[in-house]
């Protein structure tokens, strides 16, 4: 079973197992609350025997984010994209893990804060597609992230 209730995280799917990353906890509810209120930094791995790993915290709590996966020189490295630290406040910061490794690292933030995105993986690469921008304006970029830089590869 999950570590914590938690609803709008972000999953990422490995092998024989997925990581979710992030979202809203309702374990404490109002009370406990980290570092961003009641968003999350939590990640953990679930494999298909039930197992759960606990990974490295994000730096950042997060929710309604975009994640994905790419590989560096055959590991596997976890991205968060965008989302939300708070009730209102979306954000344009990524960070990344590289899996093995004790914690997480910023890497180049999107153009502009994004939330409620749709991501996915493919080609080594991680694309983020459409979602709302600070203002609520619904977006149209299709983005892709390459391990090094986000780059606007077409439109919805």
């Amino acid at each position: 079973s999950l570590v914590q209730n938690t609803r709008s995280a972000c999953a990422v799917a490995d092998k024989d197992s997925t990581i979710i990353t992030g979202g809203w906890t309702t374990l404490s509810g109002w009370k406990g609350r980290k570092e961003g209120g009641y968003i999350t930094k939590v990640v953990a791995r679930y494999n298909l025997q039930g197992h759960v790993e606990n990974l490295p915290e994000m730096t950042q709590g997060r929710t309604e984010h975009g994640c994905g996966s790419y590989y560096s020189g055959g590991t596997m490295v976890v991205v968060v994209a965008g989302g939300r630290f708070d009730a209102y406040n979306p954000v344009s910061s990524t960070e990344q893990l590289t899996m093995g490794g004790t914690a997480w690292t910023k890497a180049k933030s999107l153009p502009r804060a994004l939330m409620n995105m749709a991501t996915v993986s493919m080609n080594n690469q991680i694309y983020i597609l459409g979602g709302w921008d600070a203002d609520y304006n619904d977006r149209a970029e299709i983005m892709a992230f390459d391990g090094e830089d986000w780059k606007e590869v077409g439109q919805l």
